[in-house]
C-alpha cells in the first residue's frame, strides 16, 4: 500500500465528497484508488491486491450476487475500506464431553485439595466411599441401586417382641406350618431382577419377562412418595423351567443403560 499527501495528484472533489473510489485491474493484480481524511488531511491511498480463485458453497456466492446498499450503494464488486472493514476472523471450538468431565474432576480436586489445606472435614462417598461427594460418583448408576436396596432391608419394619401368653397366628409361629397363600407363594418359582432403572414399570417387565412363560405375578418395589422404582422387582412364574429360561437369558443382561442381575428369589421365611 502507498499513501501519496500530494493534493495535486487528488482529482477535483465534487459536492457530494471525495471522488469514487478507482479499481484497475491488470492480470492477477488489482489496484484501488481511494482518498480518506488522516490528521485532517485529504490523502490519496493506492492499494494493490493479488486476486485469487476460491470455491465457496453456493449460498455465499449468491449472497455475493446482493446490491448494496447505504454507503456502499454505488460501490462495485468487494470491499470498500472507506466504508467498511473487515473483522478478524473468530474460529468456534466446541468442547467435548471428554473434556467437560476432565475439568470436572480437575475442579473436585481441586477443592478437595483446599479443604485438606485449611484442615477442614474430608467427605466421603457413601456408595465407593471414594473422597468425593456422593452426588458425583461414578459408579451410582450401579452400586447405588445395591446400597438402596441394603438401606431398604436393614430398615425394614420388625415385628414387635412377642408378649408371653398373647396370641400368636399359626402363620408366624416358629415350626408351625403357613398358611395355604403364603406356602402356594413360596413353592411358585420367583426370581428377583435388580439393578432397574427410575423410570421402569410393571408394564416394561411384563413385556420383557412375559416370553419366557406365563407370568403368575409381578411385584415393583416403588419409592411411597414419589412413586418411583426402588430398582428391584419380584417375578413369579406359573412353572420353574420359564423361571429357570429367564434367569440364565437375563443376568447380566444389557436393559437400558443398566446391566440387570437376576437371581433366585430368597424364601419368604428366611
Amino acid at each position: 500500500m502507498t499513501i501519496d499527501q500530494q493534493w495535486g495528484d487528488m482529482m477535483d472533489e465534487t459536492e457530494f465528497g471525495y471522488p469514487p473510489q478507482q479499481e484497475i485491474v491488470e492480470g492477477d493484480i488489482k489496484k484501488t484508488i481511494s482518498y480518506e481524511d488522516r490528521d485532517e488531511k485529504v490523502v490519496k491511498v493506492t492499494r494493490f491486491y493479488k486476486l485469487t480463485k476460491l470455491k465457496v458453497p453456493k449460498p455465499i456466492a449468491d449472497r455475493k450476487k446482493w446490491a448494496k446498499f447505504g454507503d456502499c450503494a454505488t460501490d462495485g464488486p468487494g470491499i470498500n475500506p472507506a466504508n467498511s472493514m473487515v473483522g478478524d476472523d473468530v474460529f468456534l471450538t466446541l468442547a467435548t464431553k471428554k473434556e467437560q468431565q476432565e475439568k470436572k474432576d480437575d475442579d473436585v480436586a481441586e477443592k478437595m485439595a483446599k479443604m485438606k489445606a485449611s484442615g477442614q472435614g474430608m467427605v466421603a462417598c457413601r456408595i465407593c466411599k471414594g473422597p468425593h461427594w456422593t452426588k458425583e460418583c461414578p459408579y451410582k448408576d450401579t452400586l447405588g441401586v445395591a446400597l438402596d436396596v441394603q438401606q431398604e432391608e436393614a430398615n425394614a419394619v420388625k415385628p414387635p417382641p412377642r408378649t408371653p401368653g398373647a396370641y400368636v397366628p399359626p402363620s408366624i409361629r416358629k415350626g408351625e406350618p403357613q398358611d395355604s397363600q403364603t406356602r402356594q407363594r413360596d413353592e411358585n418359582p420367583t426370581i428377583r431382577v435388580s439393578n432397574l432403572a427410575e423410570e421402569t414399570s410393571e408394564k416394561d417387565l411384563q413385556d420383557l419377562f412375559k416370553p419366557f412363560g406365563p407370568v403368575s405375578r409381578i411385584y415393583l418395589a416403588k419409592d411411597k412418595n414419589t412413586g418411583i422404582s426402588k430398582g428391584f422387582a419380584y417375578i413369579t412364574y406359573n412353572r420353574r423351567e420359564s423361571a429357570e429360561s429367564a434367569l440364565s437369558t437375563l443376568h447380566r443382561y444389557k436393559y437400558g443403560h443398566l446391566i440387570l442381575q437376576v437371581e433366585w428369589a430368597k424364601p419368604s421365611g428366611s
